[in-house]
């Protein structure tokens, strides 16, 4: 699979101020529609393999379906994780030592319900006034076409300045803008602006992929260093194993040393 370069400075100067300023940023085309087929292929045998095991991670009427722990299931979820793009992205906004809090499929079926506006984590596990500043960010992958007719992901610019949560129906008729991009593109948003998932008024499924980075400071919402196991991690890039927790050090000051997370515990 190729995987284009990192943004230029001043690209990424674009995508920062409008993170701070509008809470989102859309940057198109990221991967080819062929890359995006395969992994919205290697999705639905995940989903195929969930229902087999009695798993039904599903919402929304049961229109609304999510695959957990996707990095450890297939390498192309490796790819997409550490994606020069998005690391880029988040490393100007989280830190050199972002890590990654939780990475995901979510498909919106046909006849899907509009999802309810809210935050992300760990915003949602806060008390409001959150502090200043970007504690984590969300990572849309586009593995379809998102349209205003499929479901795609509507927000309220600005909102994430408010450092609450919405009030229940307080979103309700406030001006929002509705993230449309080609099948490969890429939205990205502050985590705590205002958002749902749009109605999805077609015959076709809309897929998508989830990842969330925070702050190295925040403890993640998946437990992303079980994720791998030692011996599968040991060919994967040192980007991989921060991402997934694996060089955040643990002191023990009694014994003069740091410990590591890995696939059991600690070392």
């Amino acid at each position: 699979m190729q995987i284009k370069s990192a943004l230029d400075s001043e690209r990424l100067d674009n995508v920062e101020q409008d993170l701070r300023e509008l809470g989102y940023h859309i940057i198109e085309n990221v991967i080819s529609p062929e890359e995006a087929d395969e992994a919205r292929e290697v999705i639905w045998k995940l989903i195929d393999e969930d229902i087999e095991n009695g798993q039904d991670h599903s919402y929304g009427d049961g229109k609304i379906r999510r695959v957990w722990a996707i990095v450890g299931k297939s390498p192309i979820f490796r790819h997409f994780i550490q994606h020069p793009t998005v690391i880029a992205v988040w490393k100007r906004m989280l830190g050199e030592d972002v890590i990654a809090s939780t990475f995901t499929a979510n498909v919106v079926g046909p006849g899907a319900p509009a999802g309810g506006w809210h935050i992300d984590y760990p915003y949602w596990a806060m008390q409001s006034p959150f502090p200043e500043g970007s504690l984590t960010g969300q990572t849309v992958w586009m593995l379809d076409d998102f349209t205003v007719e499929n479901g795609a992901t509507a927000c309220i610019p600005e909102s994430h300045k408010t450092l609450r949560r919405p009030e229940l129906g307080e979103a309700e008729g406030m001006e929002s803008v509705v993230a449309t991009a080609p099948k490969g593109s890429i939205m990205f948003t502050n985590g705590a602006i205002w958002h749902q998932s749009r109605p999805n008024n077609t015959d076709s499924p809309r897929v998508g992929l989830l990842g969330m980075y925070n702050r190295s400071v925040i403890y993640p919402q998946e437990d992303m260093p079980r994720q791998l196991s030692d011996e599968e991690l040991i060919e994967e890039s040192d980007v991989l194993k921060q991402l997934l927790g694996r060089t955040i050090p643990f002191r023990d000051p009694d014994h003069g040393r740091n410990y590591h997370r890995t696939e059991d515990g600690f070392r």
